[in-house]
């Protein structure tokens, strides 16, 4: 009895292995799991293998941002509407100050002549320049009476909604190929639906070519300007033009829309990018095997 148990029990401690030498054959009989849906493989349909999971990459293409990199992104925001509310402001001081339009439009475009020098093909922009202006003077009369049969809050909701979408469309990116061409029509229609407001064909006139100069050709100059690394002239800009528009807030309407005008400013340059910041975080973004792939198109052809 002695001797059946000790061989029944070296029979029972030899199973562990009797069982990894059936794995081990098993494994050498069986293929190796391979990515490769066109190949019929001795798996089931839910077969997850072990290195599945072995090229999961996470957040590869997250950029990282600096609260200082977004404080000067979100101040390009704070410059453009800032040209939108000068337009506003201007067209408020026509309207209902019976301001003089020719001493601001003669500045505007002084300021236009000496960005004009700061762009290529010099002899082409001031012909474009010549030639818009010719324009304006012919369609002029026609634009004073485009909207004569419109009620005045109509023309008033129409502008603030394109105001509202010429702040949204815009460009505000840094590109070589700076080309915002929605945001020019918004502004330009904008320009023409208020100057139809106004009493004389003066006024029309020299308000909407206020308008293209500082709405369309100061961003314009400003994206030149940022693009060849001039970034001192570009923060001088940017703050005469918000503390210009913040003057005539405050001449025109009152101290208390010049303290929201403020603090919108301050929410979008100093609570925004930092909310921006916070929410970087929870950005998890997976890649891995199971990711469309994509081709690499080379001058010679496409590689796999």
């Amino acid at each position: 009895m002695k001797e059946i148990h000790l061989s029944s029990s070296i029979l029972h401690d030899s199973d562990p292995s009797t069982e990894n030498y059936h794995e081990h054959a098993l494994s050498q009989e069986q293929p190796s799991w391979k990515k490769l849906l066109y190949l019929q493989q001795p798996f089931p349909d839910n077969y997850t293998d072990q290195s599945f999971l072995s090229q999961l990459k996470r957040n590869t293409t997250v950029a990282k941002y600096s609260y200082k990199n977004l404080v000067q992104a979100f101040s390009f925001i704070v410059f453009y509407i800032s040209c939108i509310l000068l337009v506003i402001l201007m067209f408020i001081g026509i309207y209902e100050k019976q301001w003089d339009p020719i001493i601001p439009t003669l500045i505007s475009t002084g300021i236009s002549l000496i960005g004009f020098f700061t762009l290529n093909n010099l002899s082409m922009n001031m012909r474009s320049l010549m030639v818009i202006t010719f324009i304006l003077l012919i369609v002029s009369p026609i634009l004073k009476s485009l909207t004569k049969s419109t009620s005045s809050d109509s023309i008033w909701a129409i502008s603030c909604v394109l105001c509202l979408a010429n702040s949204i469309f815009h460009d505000y990116s840094m590109k070589v190929s700076y080309r915002p061409i929605v945001s020019t029509n918004i502004s330009l229609s904008n320009a023409i639906v208020l100057a139809s407001r106004l009493s004389t064909t003066l006024e029309v006139f020299l308000f909407v070519l206020f308008a293209i100069e500082v709405n369309i050709l100061l961003p314009l100059f400003d994206a030149k300007i940022r693009l060849s690394g001039l970034e001192a002239i570009h923060w001088t800009i940017a703050f005469l033009t918000f503390n210009l528009a913040s003057y005539l807030v405050y001449v025109l309407l009152n101290y208390k829309f010049l303290v929201y005008w403020v603090l919108s400013v301050f929410v979008m340059v100093v609570i925004m990018p930092m909310y921006f910041l916070s929410l970087q975080r929870y950005k998890n973004e997976i890649q891995g095997p199971w990711d469309v792939a994509k081709p690499k198109f080379m001058k010679s052809g496409i590689q796999n």
